[in-house]
């Protein structure tokens, strides 16, 4: 079946050898499938496809809840990438285009512009109630065998990587936090009522997209913004039973280990160590205790590296991690300029650890 290994990992088990799940660009999965954007095939299944070829396990995320709005009205248009949503408190435009050199979607405009887009923004989030949509979440769950659900990052962090942008956040939070902070008190409520209808759904894991990062965020602005949000987040998924694994790809290292200590987090994904990122996975084991620990290979040496570089980085990885038992090799994408022969050479070491990984 399809990550098996990590549902062997995650049951106690003992795998066949260490469990590999690296997230996979879409232009990279797109050109090693040869699904151009356009093609009919679902995306799930080129992503399946792209993990199997390079001979990885993947956490596939799919969402399992409705957003449904009232009194907004959203029109899109595909041709330019313009997105236009009109609230009973004003016009909200973001811009997003795809970029085909590197196979991701880019921000030209967004939603929030300032102080001027809250109240419009707020009307957009407060006009919006959650609906189950668990049989389709069911099905793509059993196409991918293993239960990972989408779920929100905390209102700091949705608005600083999508809606506001990293400068104009960071500006409102030094200038007049006040207005801000009112605004994703709001929002919070709002991710309770998601999780809520998450937790009660599909699926076994669920796993904001937080991106915590040192370079987009201080450790100071993230236990005061983030911690306890998160914490209210992990308490509605651990009263489910359930396991609450947040993506945080970033900068991990300096101060932000004791940040992270005082979440109630069952694990981080996808870690990133140097040159690219500065978290060290011996610190983070030690610091943060019993968690799982997804990650430990910098994906631009993917594009970057030569063969024996890329090969020495994951091996040090492995050897640092030797016989962890809640530890997953994994990364942020595999880039679309990615070498095969580097993608190859991880392969082969992933294999290898059938033989001693786990004494």
């Amino acid at each position: 079946m399809y990550n098996q290994r990590i549902r062997t990992l995650l049951e106690g088990g003992t795998p066949d050898r260490l469990p590999w799940a690296p997230e996979i660009n879409e232009g990279f999965a797109r050109k090693l499938t040869g699904k151009p954007p356009g093609d009919a095939t679902p995306y799930r299944h080129i992503e399946r496809e792209a993990a199997r070829r390079i001979g990885a396990d993947y956490l596939h995320r799919i969402k399992s809840v409705k957003v449904v709005r009232h009194a907004v009205e959203e029109v899109y248009d595909p041709a330019t990438g313009v997105r236009v949503y009109r609230t009973p408190a004003g016009e909200l435009r973001e811009h997003k285009t795809w970029d085909s050199q590197s196979g991701t979607h880019y921000a030209h405009e967004h939603l929030v512009k300032g102080p001027e887009s809250y109240d419009a923004y707020r009307a957009m989030i407060e006009d919006e109630t959650f609906e189950p949509a668990y049989e389709q979440a069911a099905v793509e769950l059993a196409e991918s065998d293993l239960p990972t659900i989408d779920v929100p990052a905390t209102p700091l962090m949705h608005l600083l990587m999508w809606d506001m942008g990293v400068q104009e956040l960071l500006m409102a939070m030094m200038t007049d936090p006040d207005p801000l902070v009112d605004l994703m008190q709001a929002i919070h409520r709002k991710n309770l009522e998601y999780y809520r209808v998450a937790a009660a759904g599909p699926g076994m894991i669920l796993r904001p997209m937080e991106d915590t990062s040192s370079r987009l965020t201080g450790p100071r602005m993230y236990r005061e913004h983030c911690v306890a949000w998160l914490n209210d987040y992990a308490d509605v998924v651990h009263g489910a039973g359930k396991t609450f694994l947040v993506h945080m790809c970033g900068h991990l290292g300096g101060p932000m280990p004791d940040v992270l200590s005082e979440i109630r987090l069952d694990g981080i994904e996808a870690i990133t160590p140097p040159p690219l990122g500065d978290a060290d996975l011996a610190r983070l084991r030690e610091t943060l205790g019993d968690i799982w620990l997804v990650g430990g290979v910098d994906p631009s040496l993917y594009a970057t590296a030569s063969v024996d570089q890329i090969a020495a980085h994951v091996g040090r990885t492995l050897e640092t991690m030797r016989n962890d038992r809640r530890f997953i090799l994994g990364h942020e994408e595999i880039p679309l300029a990615a070498k095969l022969e580097n993608v190859k050479a991880v392969a082969d070491l992933v294999a290898a650890t059938a033989d001693g990984f786990y004494a």
